[in-house]
């Protein structure tokens, strides 16, 4: 069979039918609820051989298709079978630049497992499964990352959290002279400080930062950035992120203790232990709250969720068996199953006031249903049902809301405009040899999409001092 660029399709040699995807080993129950150690655990060479040979090495690479880095995903694949893990790593990072926390990270499920060809009458090839263990191989080995001659061109990195570090390698591996500047006291951002260690433990992080201060990335931390402060740089890149977490309105929370924004709460701030936990949000970082809250000795959790439930009917096209397609159910919720025997969520419901003591503990939030209706656009809005008002215990109160968009000082400081929503224009800035990436450039997104949006904004840098 002939590609569309004259290459010639050769399919895999009796590959693996099975049809359920190679299991990993998990922490069990017991050790989840009682330590923040991560829960996945990586394949064994064993058991990476033995999913890898379930790839069909399509030719269409639909999989490949659905990777927001657009990962080589059948030539690696085919490369572990061949046991060349360290030309498999080479081909991962072609396409990734931070492929530690996109293996771990990533909602594979929604991505490039989604359109996987064996999930139409089984599972899903482990392709996220496969990527971590290709880069743990790599990692054992020693070997060094490739880097290019010196330019001699220096470029500051501002932030070190996805798109900064994504940005560093690969401007560093271009052969410019990075450096990257962090106001908190260790570099990593939303890694370090956003996400917990049972998901993304920090060993992982830093070893990362070792291997990208190997390659030669200078870091600079407990430092805010200027324009004066790096106006000898011969390029300038912000990857500051969304700083702004967005606030609710809610009755009473002005003078109240222990209400926490998610990534406050999830750094360190406020502890669950023997409390009545409520969590606004019903997000990935809601549920990582979730997780946090128990592993501290939360004695309740609610998480409010305003959207309905998500229960999507399977579409039945063919008079053959067709499998419903893969839906993560995450490992958070698994773990409020097992402690309280029951859901988190509270569907279609807000937060409408906050109760407290006379020194201003939270003692209780009221709730109040929600309802679908539709305005002249046909746009979903969720409004109030009167009478439906409930009173929670509760705590402490957990607001993962999300963000909206940069802070405002970060564009004045460096004189850069910005758009409705605070985001940064760029790549390219209006500002001279000042470029922008990830959340503060696109908006909140995800980990993968902020690596991307780095790589992309290193690659525009270059062209710049190519010039």
């Amino acid at each position: 069979m002939l590609m569309p660029d004259n290459t010639v399709f050769v399919p895999v040699q009796n590959p693996n039918m099975t049809g359920e995807r190679t299991k990993n080993v998990r922490l069990s129950m017991a050790q989840r609820l009682s330590t923040f150690e991560e829960v996945e655990k990586t394949y064994t060479e064993e058991e990476a051989l033995r999913e890898a040979s379930r790839c069909l090495g399509c030719p269409r690479r639909w999989c490949s298709g659905e990777c927001p880095a657009g990962m080589p995903v059948p030539e690696f694949i085919k490369k572990i079978r061949e046991k060349d893990y360290e030309g498999a790593y080479e081909l991962i990072v072609s396409a990734s630049t931070l492929p530690e926390f996109c293996s771990r990270l990533c909602p594979q499920e929604k991505q490039c497992q989604s359109d996987c060809t064996r999930s139409i009458r089984s599972e899903a090839v482990g392709i996220g499964r496969l990527e971590r263990f290709v880069v743990e191989q790599h990692y054992a080995s020693g070997n060094a990352e490739k880097v290019a001659p010196a330019t001699g061109k220096a470029v500051a990195v501002v932030g070190s959290g996805p798109s900064g570090l994504s940005a560093a390698v690969a401007l560093c591996k271009m052969g410019h002279k990075v450096t990257v500047i962090e106001k908190n006291e260790y570099p990593g951002g939303l890694l370090r400080y956003g996400i917990p260690g049972m998901k993304l433990p920090e060993d992982i992080l830093d070893r990362k930062l070792d291997a990208m201060t190997r390659m030669g990335v200078a870091f600079q931390t407990g430092i805010t950035a200027t324009a004066e402060t790096v106006k000898d740089y011969d390029a300038v890149v912000l990857a500051v992120g969304t700083g702004n977490a967005r606030t609710l309105k809610i009755a009473g929370a002005e003078a109240a203790k222990d209400i926490y924004p998610a990534v406050s709460y999830l750094s360190g701030e406020g502890s669950a232990q023997g409390k009545d936990v409520v969590i606004i949000g019903g997000g990935d970082t809601g549920n990582d709250c979730v997780g946090t809250a128990i592993r501290q000795g939360a004695a309740s959790i609610t998480q409010i969720e305003m959207l309905p439930k998500v229960t999507k009917e399977q579409i039945v096209y063919s008079p053959l068996f067709e499998r419903q397609k893969e839906v993560k159910f995450d490992s958070s919720q698994e773990e409020c199953l097992n402690k309280f025997l029951k859901d988190p969520h509270l569907y279609q419901t807000t937060v409408k006031a906050v109760e407290t003591d006379v020194e201003g503990n939270l003692v209780s939030v009221t709730t109040v249903a929600l309802e679908k209706t539709y305005d002249e656009n046909r746009r979903l809005t969720m409004v109030e049902i009167p009478g439906s008002e409930k009173v929670l215990p509760c705590g402490i109160l957990i607001v993962a809301a999300g963000f909206i968009g940069p802070e405002a000082e970060t564009a004045a400081a460096f004189g850069v405009e910005t758009d409705g929503r605070s985001n940064i224009l760029g790549y390219k800035t209006n500002a001279e040899k000042i470029f922008a990436c990830g959340d503060c450039h696109t908006g909140q997104s995800l980990v993968v999409k902020a690596m991307v949006d780095g790589r992309k904004c290193a690659e525009a840098v270059d062209a710049f001092l190519n010039k």
